[in-house]
């Protein structure tokens, strides 16, 4: 997958997705309630600053438990990555279980329609394409 880097570092990978109109987080390894805090800030950073409104997050490479982040993702972050202009966030799950109760926690905790959950990146692509 080709994209323009934005930012790496050892848990997480933003690239703009040109192509495809969106950004691309690839999330890596055992995250932290501050790892996970400081990579969405970054991706807040890069949507406002390139005008996106989808995002491809990308939980494949994620390893344990991040539920502690659950409340702040549902009513801090989610809500102002939308006023900045997000429209259609698309989350591929971690095949890690405690990851993946993570992720379902923080969906069960915020509006439905800010993100949608794909257990397949094929699926997950093609739902974000099929966005206006």
């Amino acid at each position: 997958m080709a994209g323009q880097p934005l930012y790496t570092s050892d848990h997480i990978d933003i690239r703009h997705e040109a192509d495809e109109g969106w950004l691309y987080v690839d999330w890596k390894g055992y995250q932290s309630v501050e790892m996970v805090k400081a990579g969405c800030e970054e991706m807040l950073r890069q949507l406002t600053r390139l005008g996106l409104a989808k995002v491809l997050n990308d939980n494949t490479h994620v390893t344990g438990i991040w539920v502690g982040a659950a409340a702040w993702l549902a009513s801090s972050w989610f809500p102002r990555m939308r006023n900045a202009g997000m429209r259609h966030f698309a989350w591929i799950q971690s095949p890690a279980r405690l990851s993946y109760v993570s992720a379902t926690t923080t969906v069960q905790q915020m509006d439905p329609e800010m993100a949608v959950l794909f257990d397949d990146a094929e699926a997950a692509r093609a739902w974000l394409r099929a966005q206006p």
